[in-house]
């Protein structure tokens, strides 16, 4: 749906805002309030395409404004409106990028954990975190709890299948419910190995400018699930590598801010006011749909201690000063075009990536230098904050490349042979390190020389004892026969992980009929009839084979459906339960 109706309206009493107003917005709305949304979403990331400008960034709820209208700020607009083409059509269009969301579980990361421990965060609290998941998921395989939280963690791994299985009764031993638990605990020891670590009160909130002009330059409004909150908190934006990218900020509470916002939820507002924008001094943020870190962990804010914010202090790169793309002919522009895709192809350099892990590098051994020999030390360190600097000042002149045409380099004094053996370099000298993430890294890999436990494949009892007709067995075989062909072939393609995808969403689609079991129009006992079929004919070639791995495919399927029997043919009640729900429950 791209509608073409959308007029420019006139300047609202600010002037570095524009007014958008018409049935392109007026089908927006309508797509919020009935369509996607139950709640209307406090910040939208957004693209648009209106009369030849080219408009990007995001869209604030502001209950000020007219009805059917958006506001657009001059930065938002990428490409302006080219008077010489003005008897050309244009096409108009918007696009909803994300929307503000409730806040999943936050984790750390391996450059975040870096940057607080250089701030004064003692190994202890990592450890600790660590050790505490690191036990839980020992239970994992025979404790409901841990196996509610694992499945509920990664269910947009499997469309929470297992943690609907679990939720519906369905024994942990389940031939498939085991095999899916272990590859969630190996995925879930990979995010550990990576510092991904689990932290509490923390959140992603996307970021915005806060519009009533109240906040003071160390001051920011959080509104959570409660609604605002007051008091210090940690701000932080990936992928951010400076040691002053991570602020301690006061969260405060602004009444205006409700005459704008009303009860919308989960977004983190930004001052006006101060020298510089807050955004900029976090990571190089501009408010476009960023999402940021922001944490009131007591622990953090006890010990953390914050640095002054990036300054670059190495001299600008070079900008790209040729010819603008609309000084060049149609020939020209589309030779120089496939110019810049053959080098983006064939001849990229990944000088974002090469610094940062440079950084790291010296980060890492900055980490573990003693105060044994002070002089010496104090050098050292001295030496290795100015490699980092430069290496920082690298990072963010290549992440902004793309934006300015500028070419940047990796000098020579920043390339490295050997690396941390927690970075898992390939053909690379690893070093053994002893920093936090070294540490980190250690834990985890000493966990992994465990054994998994065997796993048995067998039906459950109340599905292998139900007769099905001959025609769904024969129906369900044909599909089998042509999933088993079709997924081989999928997995011999390129893009594995999508081409497999199709091929679960056609057969979905042949099973219900429509996308899902909540859109099919058939009828329970037919579907009932189907599911066991399906069943029956995929485990006995799960047994036959003695593959495991071969049973996911009727519970990708069909999972609802089995769960939803079970629990009939087990003659217990159910209670739909969201799972914003079972995240209060088990944290």
């Amino acid at each position: 749906m791209c509608p073409t109706d959308i007029f420019k309206g006139k300047r609202v009493r600010s002037d570095n805002m524009q007014v958008f107003c018409s049935t392109l917005t007026k089908v927006f709305s309508w797509l919020l309030n009935s369509f996607f949304f139950t709640e209307q979403p406090l910040l939208i990331q957004f693209r648009m395409f209106h009369y030849g400008y080219a408009v990007k960034g995001t869209f604030l709820l502001n209950k000020k404004l007219p009805p059917w209208t958006v506001q657009v700020r001059p930065s938002m607009v990428k490409v302006s409106e080219d008077p010489a083409l003005s008897n050309f059509s244009t096409f108009n269009s918007l696009e909803v990028v994300t929307t503000s969301n409730p806040p999943r579980r936050t984790k750390l990361s391996r450059n975040l954990v870096a940057l607080l421990s250089y701030g004064g965060v003692p190994d202890e609290f990592f450890l600790d975190i660590l050790r505490n998941t690191l036990e839980e998921s020992k239970t994992v395989f025979d404790n409901k709890r841990a196996a509610v939280r694992a499945a509920r963690n990664y269910g947009d791994m499997d469309e929470y299948n297992a943690l609907q299985m679990i939720m519906s009764g369905i024994p942990l031993d389940e031939p498939h419910l085991k095999d899916h638990l272990s590859i969630l605990l190996n995925t879930e020891k990979n995010d550990l190995k990576a510092g991904k670590l689990l932290v509490t009160e923390s959140y992603y909130l996307m970021g915005t400018v806060d519009p009533t002009g109240k906040l003071k330059q160390n001051e920011v409004c959080v509104i959570l699930e409660s609604g605002q909150i007051s008091g210090d908190v940690l701000v932080y934006r990936n992928p951010g590598l400076h040691f002053g990218d991570i602020h301690v900020l006061k969260a405060t509470y602004v009444k205006a801010l409700e005459e704008y916002v009303g009860n919308s939820k989960y977004g983190v507002f930004f001052p006006q006011k101060g020298p510089r924008s807050l955004g900029d001094e976090i990571a190089g943020g501009d408010f476009d749909g960023d999402m940021y870190f922001i944490s009131r962990n007591p622990k953090l804010l006890e010990h953390y201690k914050p640095s002054e914010p990036w300054v670059s202090s190495s001299p600008p790169s070079k900008i790209y000063t040729g010819r603008k793309p609309s000084e060049l002919s149609p020939e020209m522009l589309e030779e120089e075009l496939f110019r810049m895709f053959l080098k983006a192809r064939f001849h990229s350099s990944n000088v974002i990536g090469a610094a940062a892990d440079s950084w790291l590098r010296i980060m890492d051994q900055f980490l573990t230098l003693g105060d044994d020999r002070v002089k010496e030390t104090a050098e050292r360190k001295s030496k290795m904050v100015k490699t980092m600097l430069k290496a920082i000042d690298i990072y963010y002149d290549a992440l902004d490349a793309p934006k300015n045409g500028a070419k940047v380099d990796l000098p020579l004094d920043l390339k490295f042979d050997s690396f941390p053996h927690y970075m898992e370099r390939k053909n690379k000298n690893n070093f053994k390190s002893t920093s936090i993430l070294g540490l980190i890294y250690d834990t985890v890999v000493s966990q992994n020389e465990e054994e998994p436990p065997t796993c048995e494949i067998k039906k459950l009892q109340c599905f292998e004892d139900e007769l099905v007709p001959e025609f769904y067995m024969e129906k369900c075989s044909r599909w089998y026969l042509e999933y088993k062909t079709e997924m081989s072939q999928a997995m011999d393609e390129n893009n594995k992980k999508e081409s497999a995808s199709e091929v679960i969403l056609k057969y979905k689609h042949e099973f219900y009929g429509a996308a899902g079991f909540e859109e099919s129009k058939k009828s329970l006992e037919e579907l009932y009839l189907q599911a066991l079929a399906l069943y029956n004919i995929v485990y006995d070639y799960a047994i036959i084979k003695n593959k495991v791995r071969s049973c996911g495919f009727v519970w990708k399927v069909a999972g609802p459906v089995l769960c939803k029997l079970y629990l009939k043919k087990a003659e217990e009640k159910s209670i739909p339960c969201s799972v914003s729900v079972l995240k209060e429950l088990w944290g």
